[in-house]
């Protein structure tokens, strides 16, 4: 399985063109440059729409945002094959993620 490692795009994600092929996509934290819902929200929007197989992120220090959210709250952004870890673990194809 390949996968691709993104972190600290800090509200700059939608600069990322052309990025490379990949099973899954994994993102380590810091998606917002202030944590504010705005930019949560439309990092949200974009990496669920990324066409990899499998997208998991994980909150950064940054990323104030999650600190107040609950699950059900941050469910509404995930579709189907998003996954976001917060001390928790997941387990793609045999691959044990926690985050």
């Amino acid at each position: 399985m390949k996968i691709l490692f993104l972190s600290d795009t800090h509200s700059q994600h939608r600069k990322l063109k052309n990025l490379p092929e990949a099973d899954m996509v994994i993102h380590a934290g810091d998606v917002s440059k202030t944590g504010r819902d705005h930019e949560v929200e439309d990092f949200m929007r974009w990496f669920s729409a990324l066409d990899y197989k499998y997208k998991v992120f994980i909150a950064g220090n940054h990323d104030f945002f999650f600190e107040n959210e609950t699950a059900k709250s941050i469910a509404r952004f995930l579709n189907g094959n998003t996954f976001y870890l917060f001390n928790s673990t997941i387990e793609i194809e045999g691959l044990k993620i926690w985050g």
